[in-house]
């Protein structure tokens, strides 16, 4: 199966936000986020099928003080449907993912994701994305 090798660069998103008990609160601030920093009416279509399959796996990155190093943990997301993520399903699962762990970090602007083409020990057969952060 044949996947796009960057999504979702068209979508602003700051990771500090709080995290969302439902997807429709972080739809409403996904949206309200994107107009106030472009000022600009926001026309994505967030109920768009955006990965068309039913888990996928995400890396990120943040800094840990504690060991002073980066870390780069990887997590598994499952498609809520069973069949393919939305735009707002895949960022809502992966905002409250890491949340925690880049609230405080530098590199807590979303910049979109990008295929990694080579194996996935932690999850195989199984597309990983990594998160491109901003500071």
């Amino acid at each position: 199966m044949e996947f796009q090798n960057q999504i979702l660069q068209s979508i602003l998103w700051n990771f500090t936000e709080q995290k969302f008990s439902d997807i429709e609160n972080f739809r409403i601030a996904l949206k309200d986020y994107n107009e106030k920093i472009t000022d600009e009416k926001f026309s994505e279509n967030l109920d768009k099928p955006i990965l068309k399959i039913n888990k996928v796996a995400i890396q990120y990155e943040y800094w840990d003080e504690n060991i002073e190093d980066i870390i780069e943990p990887d997590f598994l997301l499952n498609a809520d449907n069973g069949q393919f993520f939305t735009t707002a399903e895949l960022l809502f699962k992966i905002h409250n993912q890491v949340h925690e762990k880049l609230k405080d970090d530098d590199h807590h602007f979303f910049e979109g994701l990008e295929l990694w083409t080579g194996e996935n020990p932690n999850y195989p057969d199984t597309p990983l994305y990594f998160l491109q952060q901003g500071s």
